[in-house]
């Protein structure tokens, strides 16, 4: 990816749900490039910085979202995701917040908001019809599994 980004070339980190992580979570996927370009290239070829740079407004730009997408100011979609990050996840990471982020990992989010609505809130999911939803996705994946 470095080199790629070196040429000017857009990069960006993305899930779709199960076929990227079964866990549809881009904290996932930004941590397993962070990783995988220091496998690659040396504890160097990139930083935790570069990761969330990569995975924000590289993504951003790579949907031609730049505008709107991966950076937080006026007039940007206000999505947003806070962690609250335990002092025993963190236990040793000292000398970067968001290397100890990417590292070290959140369990959960404990705030999410996207386009101005709030969807989690204090670790909880906040969406109308959720648990139907859920009943719904059980009976799906119990016929897919032939266990019904």
């Amino acid at each position: 990816m470095r080199e790629m980004r070196e040429l000017g070339l857009p990069v960006g980190i993305g899930c779709d749900g199960s076929a990227s992580t079964d866990h549809a979570s881009l904290w996932m996927e930004t941590r397993g490039a962070l990783l995988l370009g220091r496998y690659r290239g040396g504890p160097g070829a990139m930083t935790a910085r570069d990761a969330l740079d990569i995975a924000t407004r590289g993504s951003a730009q790579c949907l031609g979202r730049a505008d709107e997408l991966g950076h937080l100011r006026p007039g940007a979609c206000a999505d947003l995701v806070v962690w609250d990050l335990h002092e025993v996840a963190l236990a040793g990471a000292l000398s970067d917040p968001v290397e100890a982020w990417l590292r070290c990992g959140p369990g959960r989010a404990w705030t999410t908001v996207v386009g101005g609505r709030v969807l989690v809130y204090r670790g909880e999911p906040v969406l109308a019809g959720l648990r139907d939803a859920l009943t719904e996705h059980g009976r799906f994946a119990r016929r897919m599994q032939l266990l019904d």
